[in-house]
C-alpha cells in the first residue's frame, strides 16, 4: 500500500507589511515586493500545501490588494481564503475603501469541502486574563478592555486525500478565549479519518488553553520551551503544526526567511496511508 506524502508550510505573513510595531493605517505598508519575496521563499520549499495567517484583501481608492490571490498566481497554486474580520480603510477621516483579514490555504490540487468557521469569543463579562497572571490585562473584563483585543477569528478547513486540513489564527490576548477557540477547532475535526492543523495559535504547545490538542501529534520533536521552537522575531513559540491520524516528520522553523514577516515559516512532511 503506497503512502500519500505532502510537504506543508505554515506562515503568518503579516499581510506583507514586515516586522516592527503594528502601524496605524497599516494597509499603506503592504509591500508588493515583500509579498513577491515571500512567494519566492515559499517556491524554494517545494510545498504541496501552504497555510497562511494574517492575510489581507484590501480595496483602497479602487486599487485591490490581494495577498492570497497574488501568491497563488505567483506559485501556480489553487487558493482558498477565509475571513470573518472586516475593517474600514479611512484616509483623512474619509472612508476610502474596505478590507478583509483572515487565513488562506494554497494547494497544488483543489481542496474539497472547503468551509470557513467563525471561532468563539469570550463573554463580555469574562476576565481577559485571570487575576494574578503576569499580563497587563489580568483582572480586566472584556467590557472594560480596548475593543482592539476583540478581533474576530476563524478556522479555514478543507479536505485532500482523506486528510482534513485546517489553518487558524487564535486571539492574541485572552487565554480563556483561546481555550474556547481551541475546543471549537478540535471539534471541527471530529469524524475525520486524519487531521492536520497549521497556524498561529498564539500560545506555546504546553499552554493550558491548548489542552484540546493533548492527544494530537506535535510535529516538533524538541521539548516545549526549546529555543528551536521559537517562531517569531521576538522569541515566542506560538506557531504550531499538529496532526491526528497521520504521521508527520519533525517540523522545522525556517529562520532563513529573515525579516519578510515578524513570524518565521514552518515546514513539515505529512504521510497518509494509501
Amino acid at each position: 500500500m503506497t503512502a500519500t506524502r505532502l510537504r506543508v508550510v505554515s506562515w503568518n505573513i503579516r499581510a506583507a507589511i514586515g516586522p516592527g510595531p503594528f502601524p496605524d493605517r497599516w494597509w499603506r505598508r503592504i509591500d508588493a515586493d515583500r509579498l513577491a519575496a515571500i512567494g519566492d521563499f515559499v517556491a524554494g520549499l517545494d510545498a504541496d500545501l501552504v497555510a497562511l495567517q494574517e492575510v489581507a484583501v484590501v480595496s483602497r481608492d479602487g486599487d485591490l490588494v490581494d495577498n492570497a490571490g497574488d501568491l497563488a498566481r505567483q506559485l501556480g497554486m489553487v487558493v482558498r481564503f477565509g475571513a470573518v474580520r472586516t475593517f474600514e480603510v479611512r484616509e483623512a477621516d474619509a472612508l476610502r475603501g474596505t478590507g478583509l483579514f483572515g487565513n488562506a490555504i494554497l494547494s497544488r490540487r483543489p481542496l474539497a469541502s472547503v468551509r470557513c468557521l467563525a471561532l468563539p469569543t469570550a463573554p463580555v463579562d469574562a476576565l481577559v486574563e485571570p487575576v494574578g497572571s503576569d499580563h497587563p490585562a489580568a483582572g480586566v473584563r472584556y467590557s472594560d478592555a480596548p475593543s482592539t483585543i476583540r478581533e474576530p477569528r476563524c478556522l479555514l478547513l478543507g479536505e485532500l486525500d482523506g486528510l482534513r486540513i485546517g489553518t487558524a489564527h487564535f486571539s492574541h490576548i485572552g487565554s480563556g478565549e483561546r481555550q474556547l477557540q481551541a475546543r471549537a477547532t478540535a471539534e471541527a475535526f471530529e469524524g475525520a479519518p486524519a487531521a492536520l492543523l497549521l497556524g498561529d495559535l498564539n500560545a506555546p504547545i504546553e499552554a493550558a488553553e491548548l489542552a484540546s490538542f493533548s492527544s494530537w501529534t506535535d510535529a516538533f520533536v524538541e521539548a516545549p520551551g526549546h529555543p528551536s521552537r521559537v517562531t517569531t522575531d521576538d522569541g515566542y513559540r506560538i506557531d504550531q503544526v499538529l496532526a491526528w491520524g497521520a504521521s508527520v516528520s519533525p517540523a522545522r522553523v525556517l529562520r532563513e526567511s529573515g525579516d519578510l514577516s515578524d513570524h518565521y515559516p514552518l515546514v513539515a512532511d505529512v504521510s497518509l496511508p494509501g
